[in-house]
């Protein structure tokens, strides 16, 4: 069971990093704040490339690089923006939305159909985002509803679990064209080198702002850095539903920490809703 500690690992990893920038760096810009965790994983992930085996480069590789990349860096960008403004527990829960997109942009880009539990699983992550705003429900029944647009940092998280709807079924594709950790590197150190010099270029960061707290930097990027090991080595162990239902307890990690760390208040809601969205991706990824 290898693969299911390295899964819940990754769930943990992430959740982590989210909480972690958003104590110690939620001073700074999202831009900053998207580029601080990779920029000092980068050195460890430079290092790291040697020591896995160079896989066959299918035809498909670099054409999906080239649109996975600036996608990803936005969504990115948006998440840290969601979770600096608003409660961790009324965002990063909501990242459980993305298996929900996949049934969508899959059909699109690899050709794959929704089936019955896929729709069911769909209907449970929709109603845990309801339970998720449930203390909302005295404005009446909609009230919940109003309440994810009302919240800033909800509204973009389901953005960002769009996106990353369509960044996983295009990384998917670089993974049959490569392998999972040769992929996963690639990605991140072009997203370190590429957002340091457009930001930097652009006048949104400067080294001065990225150097100033190094060994909080560092923890930040030992932290994503071993998010980006968990996730990938589990990819290798087992099938890829398996491994993201794991890393969908993200959301429940996320809002201990709201809770533990930041003393957001209405937490029995939001952890029941968080378990419920947990289930629905479950049942997508493992039979939808």
């Amino acid at each position: 069971m290898t693969w299911f500690a390295l899964s819940l690992g990754a769930a943990f990893f992430m959740a982590t990093n989210s909480a972690f920038m958003k104590r110690f760096f939620s001073d700074l810009s999202a831009w900053e704040m998207s580029l601080i965790p990779y920029f000092y994983a980068m050195p460890l992930m430079v290092l790291a490339m040697p020591f896995i085996a160079i896989p066959a480069i299918g035809p498909r590789f670099l054409p999906s690089l080239a649109w996975v990349l600036p996608v990803l860096m936005i969504s990115i960008i948006l998440h840290y923006r969601a979770i600096r403004m608003s409660p961790l527990s009324l965002t990063l829960p909501f990242l459980s939305f993305t298996p929900v997109f996949v049934l969508f942009t899959g059909g699109f880009i690899l050709d794959e159909t929704l089936s019955v539990p896929g729709v069911a699983g769909m209907l449970l992550v929709v109603v845990g985002g309801y339970v998720l705003n449930l203390d909302a429900a005295r404005y009446g029944f909609i009230g919940p509803i109003r309440a994810i647009w009302k919240e800033p940092g909800s509204g973009l998280m389901l953005i960002v679990a769009f996106l990353f709807g369509l960044t996983s079924v295009g990384g998917k594709v670089m993974i049959l064209d490569s392998s999972p950790m040769f992929a996963a590197l690639s990605v991140f150190i072009l997203y370190g080198l590429l957002l340091t010099l457009i930001l930097i270029w652009t006048g949104r960061a400067s080294l001065k702002s990225l150097t100033r707290r190094p060994l909080l930097g560092t923890a930040a990027g030992l932290i994503v850095f071993a998010e980006i090991i968990c996730h990938n080595l589990a990819m290798s162990m087992t099938a890829a539903a398996y491994m993201i239902t794991i890393k969908r307890t993200t959301g429940i990690f996320s809002v201990l920490y709201g809770w533990i760390l930041f003393n957001e208040s209405g937490i029995r809601f939001r952890l029941l809703g968080t378990v419920i969205m947990t289930a629905g991706a479950a049942v997508i990824a493992l039979w939808g």
